[in-house]
Formats: structure tokens, sequence, C-alpha cells
């Protein structure tokens, strides 16, 4: 990889405007989750319980085989600064501002990427069931892209910017697994560097791979799974759903189509995709890096959901698994807007339109049930066993009380 040009002066203003209309795009797509905001799924029963149960013990505390060190410093935060019935509000508003914080590092002038401003509303933009936005729970899936970023940002001009360099590769290399999934893009960068800066980058990254690692091999696979003999039509179909007919064709493409349509469709996109960023071109070293991280990602987050197992692809089920992968295919196919042959750059344009047209009737995502959890949360701002219902769905934290103030037994 050639060394950095220097960093130009003065902010992207380009960038900047879309960090802005980004983040009103991700508020008007999901609205109930700021305004009348509630916890999901493991926000509340596990890092609120697991938070009163252990205090600052459960940082260092895994679940689902790592560690999720950002949820579990708002969870302690939170109790510690704000009464239990404004809890949803700072779980929900702490994964937006870290979301918003995502999109002012890309716009950033050190993260060397082209298209900036279309890289950022991809993020708000492209299509999904939306339970990876504005959730403490699912924060890792946006915070994994700061991982990413670190391959193409440029080297730190002063020592505040080398230690908050650090500083957040640690944080988000120990919320989630994804150390792992884009440690060997830093090692080829320190490869091609062999500069100070790309190798402290690399050892954090490594450690805090490393560290979860050892923690998910200490955690049993699901046995269930593994018993299930492998069924690679269903594997590539959801992939070829999730990544290119859903996408690009709407929903009704995926409903309509049978499995090995989707399969193919993905193959051949995905294939030709990938093929083309060998070409030579200036952008081929983004692009090929690009590639390779869609690949890794891709490919953890299938064995992961294990999508062959699935008796039909209903575009609900594991959806947060195939966020980073349809992302990054958004990027790729952006960055073809200007291709040499005029015939590549229309296409690349027609399927980015594409995609946002055929999703708008569906932009605004439906509103939950509300639980009304003040109503119901006075239980843990006493102390006492309760079961209160959250989000999604049939779902609900057993609360077990607070350590100190139960009966003895």
């Amino acid at each position: 990889m050639k060394p950095p040009s220097p960093v130009p002066t003065g902010p992207d203003r380009a960038a900047w405007a879309a960090v802005a209309v980004a983040a009103v795009c991700l508020a008007l797509r999901k609205p109930w989750a700021l305004l009348t905001p509630q916890l999901w799924a493991e926000d509340g029963s596990i890092f609120l319980v697991q938070n009163e149960q252990l205090g600052l013990a459960a940082w260092l505390t895994p679940y689902n085989g790592y560690l999720h060190l950002l949820p579990r410093i708002v969870a302690w935060l939170s109790s510690r600064t704000l009464d239990v019935a404004w809890w949803p509000a700072a779980y929900n508003g702490a994964a937006y501002l870290v979301t918003l914080a995502l999109f002012a590092r890309l716009a950033s002038r050190r993260v060397d990427l082209p298209a900036k401003p279309a890289l950022i509303l991809a993020f708000s933009l492209v299509v999904g069931t939306g339970e990876v936005l504005i959730v403490l729970t699912n924060l890792q899936w946006f915070a994994a892209f700061f991982l990413l970023f670190q391959v193409f940002i440029r080297p730190p001009r002063t020592p505040g910017e080398r230690a908050g360099d650090l500083a957040l590769l640690a944080v988000v290399g120990l919320n989630g697994p994804f150390a792992a999934v884009f440690g060997p893009l830093l090692a080829w960068k320190w490869w091609g560097t062999r500069s100070r800066d790309d190798l402290a980058a690399l050892v954090v990254t490594g450690a805090a791979a490393v560290t979860q690692g050892l923690l998910l091999l200490q955690t049993p696979l699901d046995i269930n799974a593994e018993a299930t003999p492998f069924r690679p039509l269903m594997a590539l179909s959801v992939i070829g759903s999730r990544l290119v007919t859903w996408p690009f064709l709407g929903p009704e493409a995926v409903r309509g189509a049978a499995p090995w349509v989707h399969a193919a469709a993905g193959a051949l996109f995905l294939g030709a995709l990938a093929g083309w960023t060998l070409r030579p071109d200036p952008l081929r070293p983004i692009r090929l890096r690009l590639v390779v991280a869609l690949g890794i990602v891709t490919a953890a987050c299938a064995f992961r959901a294990r999508a062959d197992t699935w008796v039909e692809d209903t575009l609900e089920a594991g959806d947060r698994y195939y966020y980073i992968p349809r992302v990054l295919v958004f990027w790729l196919v952006v960055l073809e807007w200007r291709a040499g042959p005029a015939m590549v750059a229309w296409t690349a344009r027609t399927l980015v339109a594409a995609g946002i047209l055929l999703h708008l009737p569906h932009f605004i995502l439906p509103a939950p049930p509300d639980y009304r959890w003040a109503e119901h949360c006075d239980a843990i701002r006493r102390g006492v066993p309760a079961n209160i219902h959250t989000l999604p769905e049939g779902w609900w934290i057993e609360y077990p009380g607070r350590p100190g103030l139960l009966p003895p037994p």
C-alpha cells in the first residue's frame, strides 16, 4: 500500500453535511427508538440485570462467547446517574450518539476514502429490518466499522490522535468479535507501511482479538446446529437474497424467486464485483481491501448465523448478521459511479437509485407495541423481583431483584 498523501487542510464540507443528513435519516427511519424508547432484548435481560448483580465485574463477563464493553459501560453509567425510568432513553441515546460518532470519524480528513457523502449515507439508507439501528445490544455491528476505518486512516500527527486511535481500538475490540475479523486487514496495512503507529494499532487489535477468541473457545457450540448437515444451496441463497436481490430489487423479488435464483444471482453479482476490483485503477487498493473485508465478514457471519439450517428466508431472521456485508456491497457499488466504462458507471448509479427508491415505502420502520416502561419499572427501582415486558415482542426481563434487598432463603 502506497504511503498516504498529506492530510488535506480544512473540513470536508460535503462529508460533514452528509453526517447531518444521515443523522436525520436515522432518526426519521426509527423515530420511536428516540421518542418512546424501550429496552431491546439483551439490553434488559443481560446488561441491565448483570450490571445490578455483578457491578463492575459485569464489564469482564462474556455473553454469547465474548465481551460487550460498550453496553456494559452504558448500563453501569445509567444505573449510577439516572432514575430507572430513563434507562431506555439512555441506552438508545448512547447507541445513537456512538453511531453519529462513527459518521463523524468517516467524515474526518484522516480517513482516506473517496465518495464519503455516499458512504456515510449508506449506514442510514441501506435496506434492513432495522434491528441494528439505535439499539445498544446491536451496537457492535456499527462499532465494528471503527476497526475497518483504521485500515484507511492516515498516520496520527499528535500524541492525542495516537492515544485516541489506540483507545478507540481497545474499546471497540472488546465490544464484539470483530477485532479478529478485521485484524488481518490491519496486519496487511502494517506489512505495507512498516510504521510504528500501524504496528501499535495491530498489537492493540490483536490483543483484543486474542482475548475475545479465548473466551469464544470456552463457549459451547450450538449442538443442534452443528449436528445439522450443511446445506450449501440455502446458505448461498440467503447470502444472495440479503446482499443482492433484496437491497437492489426489493422484498418482492426475494419472495417471488426460488432459492437457486438468489444463490445464482448472489454468486454472479458478487463474483463480478470482486473480479472487477482487480483491474488497474487508482482506487484498486481501496476496493481490494473492501472486497477482502466483505469476504471475511460474510464468511464469519454466515458461520455464526448458520443460515443453511433455516427452513425459509423470511428476511427477518438474523438480519443483523448481514448488515455489515450489505453496507460494504453498497460501498463497492458506489465506488463504481465514475468507472471508466460508461456502462459500468451507469449500472452502478441505477443500482444505487433502485436500492433507495424501491425501499422508500418501507423507509420508516413501523412502531412496535409500547410496553410503557415507566409504568412497570418500579420493581427495579425498589429492587424486588419482577417480570417486565420489553422489545422485541415476546421478550421480557426476568428481574431477580437487587442483591442485598432480598430476604434470606
